[in-house]
């Protein structure tokens, strides 16, 4: 069978990074990644992005495992046609404010010939929430995401949306704010995973021109989530149970900033959880049973437990959290 050549933008957020190492380790497939010139904007979800040197010491490392690094503008398709000719499949693995930096990108790609296209859609199901009658920065987002879709569509570029539910990193500062139904199950998917499951679901062929809703990490409601962290911790974790009206009072109330972005996600929730639980985690359970998410335990230990610490500590440093008193 012939290899695919991959180009991924976004490489060195969370999701980023998993998604080439797993490409490395995927015989199918030849991995090219897109890197910004010196001096571009870059923009991140949590706030926190990789030093200059660090990134490069991830590059140098990739290229010594055959990776191939273009450096481009990624705002002139000039730039970034000829970095993309020889791809077949284009991977976007930008953070939430950045999804409008993709629009050069699906115009470069149809310019280059390249296959498929596949966006940065990998938390809640944005063809459903983008209908939503809340009006908020994130839905405003989804219905971002929804036309970058038609777009893509346009272009005449297949396409592959993989929604993979709630990143639980973002939701355990204390006191966790359980939104909805604490005994619903939802797709949950750590950044982590998000980035490994993507080869595994473009290898498989009905992944084309497809929504592929996966449960990357665990399918499972807040309250059996938070069980597993208290297990871990050997601690009961404070949490607060609110309903939409307690969402919406509370997501007024808070300036612009990280904490309303979550108070947001929050707020679409509890109007409509089937939102980022529809199907949640069944297309990975029919298509890719072999598929298997990092281990809870596991996953607290080296990935929630010190990420929560280093966003606890940005958001006191913001001013949005009051300083810790123990």
């Amino acid at each position: 069978m012939n290899k695919k050549t991959v180009t991924i933008f976004g490489a060195t957020g969370t999701a980023g990074v998993a998604c080439v190492n797993e490409f490395i380790n995927h015989e199918l497939f030849d991995v090219n990644v897109l890197a910004r010139k010196p001096g571009q904007q870059e923009r991140s979800s949590s706030g926190m992005t990789q030093t200059k040197d660090e990134k490069q010491l991830q590059y140098d490392e990739w290229e010594s495992q055959g990776v191939k690094i273009k450096e481009v503008d990624a705002t002139i398709v000039e730039e970034l046609v000829p970095a993309l000719e020889g791809t077949d499949y284009v991977i976007s693995c930008v953070p939430l404010y950045a999804t409008e930096s993709q629009y050069p990108l699906i115009f470069a790609a149809k310019d280059a010939g390249v296959e498929r296209f596949v966006p940065s859609e990998f938390g809640g199901l944005y063809e459903f929430e983008q209908f939503m009658q809340v009006k908020t920065a994130h839905t405003m987002m989804a219905r971002q995401k929804g036309f970058i879709r038609r777009v893509i569509e346009l272009a005449g570029l297949d396409f592959t949306i993989i929604p993979a539910g709630a990143w639980p990193e973002y939701y355990m500062v204390e006191p966790v704010m359980v939104p909805g139904d604490p005994d619903e199950p939802l797709a949950w998917s750590t950044g982590t995973d998000v980035g490994r499951i993507i080869p595994h679901v473009l290898a498989h062929p009905a992944s084309r021109n497809a929504i592929c809703p996966v449960a990357a990490t665990a399918y499972c409601s807040w309250n059996e989530l938070l069980e597993v962290r208290e297990r871990f911790l050997g601690r009961k974790i404070e949490r607060v149970y609110w309903d939409l009206e307690q969402y919406r009072t509370a997501y007024e109330a808070t300036p612009p900033g990280a904490l309303k972005l979550l108070l947001d996600i929050g707020l679409v929730l509890s109007e409509t959880p089937a939102g980022i639980s529809l199907v949640g985690g069944h297309w990975n359970k029919t298509f890719l049973p072999e598929f298997k998410g990092t281990p809870l335990d596991e996953l607290f230990r080296d990935r929630i437990e010190p990420f929560v610490a280093a966003m606890r500590a940005a958001l006191i440093a913001a001013g949005e959290l009051p300083p810790d008193t123990a």
